[in-house]
């Protein structure tokens, strides 16, 4: 009997400690945070990832009453600042803004990528808008067909430009190329401000870019509009036709940014993010600024991220099979 009484208590306190853990965690999400959020920003500052983020950063910080601390960290299509964030803590103090492409194209390009997919997990997408086929004022073509007999009379001299290997402009432009035959050189930069700057002095002959980044420089008359990626105009450029209405092609890609978190976080904390990132995207200001940017908010929670990984994943395994794409 004193052996039982003893596992008895034995048992009672392993069950007193599993209760406290469990207190301890809800209430640490309940004050959660308590300290300065990091947003980790995986391309260079001046293009749509880097805008979108500080634009959520401040309405994040308002509501949570801490600063949120936009980090850009540049390199390899966004794996350098993705396998930071894997790597950190899984407390909720480390985001990661992720492009749709570093979960849908890198998996598949990349031979030793430094992280994977399922080392995060899924909070929410943040905003979608399609990209825009631009090009050099000095290039004679004003819609997609013109473009692209250029493209064949001066192959492979036609340049276009990218943010990087694997982003999702490379990407839409290779999907541009693998839908109508065409061939062009790709030229990686660093981020798409500096592949722009460079359309613009005529170093390179196009680039497919996210619209929010390039909008600035069609409504300046720097570049031109040549075709839209969605399935629909854009409301921002009502007179740029989109890929699939110049070609007569299925073709819908579409850029997407969402909010990703390191494999582990607390469900609560989870919860706590996803519900900031949908009051933000509802504010009047983050309204205003995807209009400015062409773009749209998003449908919240993990489920429709997770759902673009999947259907998307099997689209640009595909064009990087037909493409021949190397990550060099």
């Amino acid at each position: 009997m004193k052996t039982l009484l003893n596992g008895g208590c034995f048992f009672s306190r392993c069950a007193g400690l599993i209760l406290a853990c469990t207190l301890a965690t809800s209430v640490h999400a309940a004050q959660w945070p308590q300290q300065p959020v990091r947003l980790i920003v995986p391309f260079a500052a001046g293009g749509a990832t880097d805008i979108i983020s500080r634009v959520l950063g401040q309405e994040l910080g308002e509501q949570w009453k801490q600063s949120v601390v936009v980090e850009n960290k540049v390199g390899a299509g966004g794996a350098v600042g993705a396998s930071q964030v894997a790597r950190s803590k899984a407390d909720g103090y480390t985001l990661l803004m992720i492009s749709g492409s570093m979960f849908t194209v890198n998996p598949y390009l990349y031979k030793k990528l430094p992280y994977a997919v399922k080392d995060f997990r899924s909070v929410s997408a943040v905003t979608t808008g399609p990209l825009l086929l631009g090009v050099n004022k000095k290039v004679p073509a004003d819609n997609l067909k013109t473009f692209l007999a250029y493209a064949k009379k001066n192959e492979p001299a036609t340049n276009f430009g990218s943010a990087g290997v694997g982003s999702q402009g490379h990407m839409a432009s290779e999907a541009i190329m693998n839908a109508t035959g065409a061939n062009m050189t790709h030229i990686p930069y660093g981020g798409e401000s500096a592949a722009l700057t460079d359309l613009v002095a005529g170093q390179i002959q196009a680039i497919t870019a996210n619209l929010s980044a390039a909008l600035p420089f069609v409504r300046s008359g720097d570049i031109k509009g040549i075709a839209v990626t969605g399935s629909e105009r854009s409301k921002s450029l009502p007179n740029v036709g989109t890929v699939k209405e110049q070609t007569g092609k299925d073709f819908d890609v579409i850029g997407w940014f969402g909010i990703a978190v390191p494999k582990g976080t607390p469900d609560d904390v989870v919860q706590r993010i996803e519900n900031g990132i949908a009051t933000a995207i509802a504010s009047d200001r983050m309204k205003k600024k995807f209009e400015e940017l062409g773009l749209e908010p998003a449908t919240t929670g993990p489920d429709y991220m997770n759902e673009r990984v999947a259907k998307e994943s099997v689209f640009w395994k595909k064009v990087i099979a037909e493409q021949k794409i190397d990550s060099m």
